[in-house]
């Protein structure tokens, strides 16, 4: 049985109810979960399973094939009922992380970064790129307006035949290794700043992102970029 994605139709979800379907040491699979699995450089969530009065901390949660893997610090049986409860603190900080990534790289490359090749909720990584400190203050005032302004962040999804990446290379690396099977897409837009296809869990509007602490430039060799950021 698939595990139906609670999160991806609302990131806001806290708590949810759901039946284990299969059950092994230590790990049990949900017909359905708000539980994010690590995946697309968001970390896992965690959280409880509350099972018959017992109280089990949700220690790791991971996708494999159609079904969501949630690692427990105890065993609950197959067929049995449970209500689960996000830690909303650390889901709510990955949201602004993941959803402030994606502006920022919208920014950057927007403002020439050169493509992308790497990123988490900390750095961005681009090369080739001829990046510079100028850029680095630009894109800061520019991120800070937006926050500002509380733009909303737009979910919906659309088919992979009416999806024009251009000649984005990353793009198009990441639609190549989504399966052909997968016609319809979620994406994710930020405005006119940021738009590409995602499946993590983002915030409502970019005033929840919060404003830059700190945007840092360290080049490295053969035009390589790294911004670290902190929110």
């Amino acid at each position: 049985m698939d595990s139906i994605q609670l999160y991806v139709e609302d990131s806001y979800l806290r708590e949810f109810d759901a039946s284990v379907v299969r059950a092994g040491p230590r790990f049990v699979v949900l017909d359905r979960t708000a539980f994010y699995p690590e995946g697309g450089g968001q970390p896992t969530d965690m959280g409880t399973l509350e099972a018959g009065g017992t109280v089990y901390n949700v220690v790791k949660v991971m996708k494999r094939g159609p079904q969501i893997f949630h690692y427990l610090d105890g065993d609950i049986a197959e067929d049995t009922e449970v209500h689960g409860v996000i830690d909303w603190e650390r889901r709510f900080n990955f949201m602004r992380l993941h959803s402030g990534e994606h502006l920022l790289t919208g920014l950057f490359e927007a403002a020439g970064s050169g493509p992308k090749v790497f990123s988490s909720f900390s750095q961005l990584d681009f090369k080739p790129s001829d990046l510079d400190e100028d850029t680095i203050q630009t894109v800061w005032r520019r991120f800070d307006e937006i926050i500002e302004t509380d733009i909303p962040v737009r979910i919906y999804y659309t088919y992979r035949d009416q999806l024009d990446v251009g000649d984005d290379t990353r793009k198009q690396s990441f639609l190549e290794k989504i399966p052909t099977g997968v016609e319809r897409l979620r994406m994710v837009e930020i405005g006119e700043y940021a738009h590409t296809f995602c499946m993590g869990t983002h915030v409502k509007s970019t005033g929840e992102i919060g404003r830059l602490r700190s945007l840092r430039l360290e080049p490295k060799k053969k035009r390589r970029k790294i911004v670290y950021f902190e929110l």
